[in-house]
């Protein structure tokens, strides 16, 4: 079992007074089961993408509130949920969890140019 952490969004307005969504804020944590999720890009010529994606099973007799809007910190990554969260019931129906998916696509994280490898995202020795 793994600590997760939910974060979401605070609702705020913008100068003309119309919703939008905030600074996200941690809201909640949760002990889970984080399972690698295997994926295949479709890339382009010349194109290095990278997926970083998680299936999470939490378990519980009451559903966790977890909106398809949130984002997870998992392993030390804040990453979006992707789609909406599913229901874990068990054979005869009872609500047994929530299980989320989660991740995002990087297109280019090593790039070959000197101007991107200043930036503290990319490892020195790739540059």
């Amino acid at each position: 079992m793994e600590t997760i952490e939910v974060w979401r969004g605070q609702s705020t307005t913008d100068t003309d007074g119309n919703p939008i969504q905030g600074k996200p804020v941690r809201v909640g944590t949760f002990q889970a089961m984080v399972a690698p999720t295997s994926t295949t890009d479709q890339t382009e010529e010349n194109a290095s993408p990278q997926t970083i994606e998680y299936t999470i099973h939490i378990r519980g007799s009451q559903p966790t509130g977890i909106q398809a809007t949130d984002l997870i910190k998992v392993r030390g990554i804040l990453l979006p949920v992707k789609g909406k969260p599913q229901v874990w019931n068990n054979l005869h129906g009872r609500h047994i969890g929530d299980v989320i998916t989660v991740g995002e696509r990087e297109d280019n994280p090593w790039p070959n140019d000197a101007d991107s490898c200043s930036t503290e995202r990319h490892s020195a020795s790739r540059c």
